[in-house]
C-alpha cells in the first residue's frame, strides 16, 4: 500500500512539469532537467509523507528508489495521455 503514494505522487508530476513548461517556455534538455528535479522532489515529499521518513530506516537508497517510481510513473503517465494525441 506504501508504493501507492509513488505512484500517486509521479501521477500528479505531469500535470506539474507540463505548467512549469509552459510557464517558463522550456523544452529539450531543459525540460528533462526540470522533470528530473521535480521528480526528486516529488519524492521526497512522498517518502516524507509515508511516514517511512520518520523512522531511523530513511536513507540515500531508500530516497533513490523513491525517485525511480516518482520518475517512471510520471514517464507513463505522459506516454499514456500524448498517445491519443
Amino acid at each position: 500500500m506504501e508504493q501507492i503514494i509513488f505512484w500517486m505522487a509521479g501521477a500528479f508530476g505531469v500535470p506539474l512539469v507540463n505548467a512549469f513548461k509552459k510557464a517558463f517556455g522550456l523544452e529539450g534538455k531543459a525540460a528533462v532537467w526540470l522533470t528530473a528535479a521535480v521528480s526528486a522532489a516529488l519524492a521526497l515529499v512522498a517518502v516524507l509523507f509515508s511516514g517511512s521518513g520518520a523512522g531511523g530506516d530513511f536513507g540515500p537508497e531508500q530516497l533513490f528508489a523513491a525517485f525511480g517510481q516518482v520518475l517512471a510513473a510520471a514517464t507513463l503517465a505522459y506516454k499514456l495521455l500524448t498517445k491519443g494525441e
